[in-house]
């Protein structure tokens, strides 16, 4: 029944390798144990099944549909969006309660995998068994740490179950949330201890485990200290299937801490080939295919074949068509709430009145390096030579603007300044106005005109961040970008050791724990061409989520919204700092609206039009709103398991 069981497996690795063309490796076929796990070629191209579904939030990734490993499309529809970052086509938190993720076929072949190496140790050299065992257990901590971050505690599967065993001992119930993790924990420690210090980009090492840990062990600590804010009642939570005992904190801290430790002593470096231009630097960070700051990523190959789960589309489904595009359309936009994490905007003057711009490009020429890679404003540069052109961005015109920017009332309809005859909005793309004789287009060639949302902003911006400006107009479509997903770099690990240094010292009261924090914070900063943080000793002390936050450790938290935003991370930041029922209450996101005021017009000897442009705060133009439920902290079990297995009752709270 074993060799049986082994050989269904090998049939299953059969497809699994087909997106597996990165570690260069040849079909499977029909193999016995020992085939697959008698030499290191073997366990390779098991190994390489297992990699390829991983739970890795990356390009292709949809909350609702998951991780679509046969469907290589990309849109609107990301935690960006749903976490407030984006607003596009897709919008709200129509992906809160998941798509019913529940991989233990996955987890029943890395105990396979576990359960026969040791039969064969003797084929391998100390060091190959010790990797290949440790990057088992790195494979099955990354599967249940993609359950227990959705779920809460689920039941702890170490072993092999026996398919001809009585159906009842098959039923296994919930394990704690806390255990989970714990659980977790173990399975990387013994990853860091036995794996080698170096590995092909793709794959795991002994840092890449340390550093997925630091991850895993500070979104434990976020649930245990702040969890019980969330007043989530019913019987999962006394049962402890959800949360975790506020005194255990401190331990998932410190061991967050730990293991990023760990991996700020490995070979890995902020990426800084271009120090002297910043903005370049940072945008090149996620396109550099040698980056010294890549810890672990996903890789992709247009080259395979039309099925391919190697392929993705992120620059035909961001960047306007035809303009930088072939194929496709943008539909997903970045807000000018994240925006303004970055620093305030020169849009108002210390009159109150919108600051006038000759040209569009000089709102951001001195804005953070950092901010100017992350987004595209209207008037920045794509691309190079015959194909450099500017996103154009314009909401409108105003025949004249003499007041306050708060005039504007957030670009209401009914105020004075935004009557029909002063504010003049566009229908179809292209309308023009006539003025004093003179034809002006009314609004940007991306945006923003009435009708429609493809190609054109929603918010005044696009994103820039992971766009490949080196691919032509011509090269990008559907199917046709290579950039690497970066599961884990070097400025998360330094931000996860900075948090838990923090939180650690306000734990033990240990003013020197909190002040290292700000050493990791700054590291990133330079590199970012941002302002010093100065750190306040005595920071005021808010209540902003129903707990006591202070200053500086609320800074930490917006310092890895700068750094990650658009990465699908702060979605599950908010769950784990439990303030997603607060920052997303009746959450609008707004937008900064271009627009030329017509009677300030001038022009050059030459006839060049100058200005006078302003920006303005704004609603998003489809006036969106949504709210976050707190049930929404954890995702509900599948109907589908709990009715093959009633022992993983009780359901999560409030479903």
């Amino acid at each position: 029944m074993k060799t049986t069981f082994i050989k269904i497996l090998a049939l299953f690795f059969v497809l699994a390798l087909g997106s597996c063309r990165k570690l260069d490796l040849e079909p499977l076929g029909m193999l016995d144990e020992k085939a697959l796990f008698g030499n290191e070629e073997g366990a390779r191209k098991y190994v390489a099944g297992l990699y390829s579904h991983l739970p890795i939030e990356d390009f292709v990734y949809h909350p609702e549909r998951g991780f679509r490993w046969d469907n290589y499309w990309q849109n609107s529809e990301t935690f960006a969006s749903m976490s407030g970052e984006m607003t596009g086509q897709f919008w709200g938190v129509a992906g809160a309660q998941g798509f019913g993720y529940w991989p233990y076929d996955k987890i029943r072949n890395v105990n396979t995998y576990i359960a026969g190496l040791p039969n064969h140790k003797d084929n391998y050299t100390e060091d190959a068994y010790n990797n290949t065992i440790g990057e088992a257990h790195f494979l099955r901590a990354f599967f249940y740490f993609a359950l227990v971050k959705r779920y809460g505690g689920v039941p702890i599967i170490k072993e092999v179950q026996d398919p001809r065993a009585e159906k009842e001992t098959l039923l296994v119930p919930r394990d704690k949330e806390v255990d989970v993790y714990k659980f977790i924990y173990d399975d990387l420690q013994f990853a860091i201890e036995n794996m080698q210090k170096i590995s092909e980009r793709g794959r795991a090492n002994k840092y890449v485990a340390a550093a997925l840990l630091s991850r895993v062990m500070l979104y434990a600590g976020s649930v245990a200290k702040y969890g019980f804010y969330s007043n989530l009642a019913g019987d999962a939570s006394v049962k402890g299937f959800v949360g975790i005992p506020k005194e255990e904190a401190e331990w998932f801290y410190q061991k967050a801490y730990d293991a990023a430790t760990v991996v700020l002593d490995g070979p890995y470096t902020l990426y800084n080939k271009n120090p002297d231009d910043k903005v370049l630097n940072y945008v090149n960070l996620f396109l550099d295919a040698e980056s010294t700051e890549d810890i672990f990523i996903k890789q992709y190959d247009i080259t395979g074949p039309h099925n391919s789960r190697l392929k993705h589309s992120y620059d035909a489904t961001h960047l306007p068509n035809p303009t930088f595009s072939s194929d496709n359309e943008s539909a997903a936009y970045p807000v000018l709430n994240v925006v303004e994490l970055f620093g305030e905007l020169p849009i108002t003057a210390a009159d109150g009145k919108p600051i006038r711009y000759a040209s569009r490009k000089d709102l951001y020429a001195n804005l953070e390096p950092r901010l100017q890679a992350t987004v595209y404003f209207s008037g920045m540069e794509l691309r190079d030579g015959a194909e450099k052109r500017e996103f154009d961005m314009q909401r409108g015109l105003y025949v004249s603007f003499p007041g306050l920017a708060s005039d504007a009332q957030m670009g209401a309809g009914g105020a004075p300044v935004n009557s029909e005859s002063n504010r003049i909005l566009a229908g179809p793309k292209n309308a023009e106005h006539t003025y004093n004789g003179t034809k002006f287009l009314i609004t940007g060639e991306h945006g923003m005109w009435k009708d429609g949302h493809a190609n054109n902003t929603r918010s005044g911006f696009y994103v820039r961040k992971y766009i490949n400006y080196k691919m032509s107009s011509k090269e990008v479509k559907l199917y046709n970008s290579t950039q690497p997903w970066k599961v884990i770099r070097l400025a998360e690990v330094l931000l996860n050791k900075a948090e838990a240094a923090y939180e650690l010292g306000l734990l033990k009261n240990n003013e020197t724990l909190k002040t290292e924090a700000f050493t990791y914070i700054a590291r990133i900063r330079e590199r970012a061409g941002a302002k010093p943080y100065v750190y306040n000793s005595g920071p005021v002390v808010g209540n902003k989520y129903g707990y006591p936050i202070d200053g500086n450790l609320q800074f930490i938290r917006e310092e890895r919204e700068r750094e990650l935003c658009f990465e699908n991370h702060h979605w599950w930041d908010m769950r784990r700092w439990r303030i997603a029922d607060v920052e997303l209450n009746n959450f609008v996101p707004n937008s900064l609206m271009p627009y030329l005021v017509l009677d300030e017009v001038k022009y050059k000897p030459n006839g060049e039009r100058i200005g006078s442009y302003i920006f303005i705060r704004e609603r998003e133009p489809w006036n969106k709103s949504f709210t976050f439920e707190k049930k929404w902290y954890y995702e509900p079990l599948p109907g589908g398991e709990l009715n093959k297995n009633p022992l993983l009752y009780p359901q999560n709270p409030i479903y």
